[in-house]
């Protein structure tokens, strides 16, 4: 089986893909749904996954190419074809929005790995998106009808750059080993949980199989996930992800 390396954030109909169904790529979004546009053609948005780029389900640093392809309009009609076809910004937390999707962008990114994000500034200037990331472009091109599509690849710094040494290496994995484990691990006393809860932890196989401990632990990153607002889909892939590591530790 082809491993898959590429992640697809907002992948909507697969538009610009060589392959649309390219075995080494992760395909998500939030949106799954068909439709016919104004001109007969058949509008497709499949992901593999249901997932918010403000909250993707995914591990740290497993990525080595992640793709940003975010909705670029905040003006269209409720029925119009672009936004079937683009999506749509909210007016009122657009730049949120896309601070939060390109934080996930680098958080799911290996060091050294490449984002491409690619923008069309129709209505709103790259400028102003740019300014939501505190990341440095490394190539930048202008493509499209009066050159407003921007693609724009990004090359993801190292956290270890700026030290050097083996006792520097070692300092850093074991002070990044504790924090995750501290994510992981926190401690949750006997809690009476929200039924929602319960439906998403039996919908997670071998959940029930975990240490009562570790149980807990597990509807409590389930409620907070809830309480976040995510797609359910979403917080059932995150889910499964926890309990796999939670099986690590006794």
């Amino acid at each position: 089986m082809t491993e898959q390396t590429i992640l697809d954030m907002c992948c909507g109909s697969r538009m610009f893909w060589f392959d649309k169904n390219d075995q080494r790529a992760v395909f998500s979004d939030i949106r799954s749904e068909q439709h016919v546009l104004c001109d007969g053609r058949s509008l497709v948005i499949a992901p593999d996954l249901i997932a918010d780029f403000r909250a993707l389900p995914f591990s740290d640093a497993i990525f080595p190419v992640v793709v940003f392809d975010p909705p670029h309009l905040e003006r269209v009609g409720p029925n119009g074809w672009q936004g079937k076809k683009y999506g749509k910004l909210n007016r009122d937390t657009w730049r949120d929005d896309l601070r939060a999707g390109f934080a996930e962008a680098f958080r799911v990114l290996r060091p050294h790995g490449v984002l491409i994000f690619k923008w069309n500034e129709t209505q709103i200037p790259v400028s102003q998106v740019l300014e939501l990331t505190n990341e440095k472009p490394a190539v930048w091109q202008r493509t499209g009808k009066a050159d407003k599509t921007h693609w724009i690849s990004f090359v993801k710094n190292s956290p270890i750059a700026a030290q050097s040494g083996d006792v520097s290496l070692l300092q850093y994995a074991t002070s990044r080993i504790i924090e995750l484990e501290s994510l992981l691990l926190v401690e949750v006393p006997e809690t009476v949980w929200p039924s929602e809860v319960a439906m998403v932890f039996s919908q997670v196989e071998n959940a029930g199989d975990l240490p009562a401990h570790h149980q807990r632990r597990l509807q409590h990153h389930i409620n907070r996930m809830w309480l976040e607002k995510m797609p359910v889909t979403s917080i059932i892939a995150a889910a499964k992800s926890l309990a796999s590591a939670m099986e690590k530790y006794a």
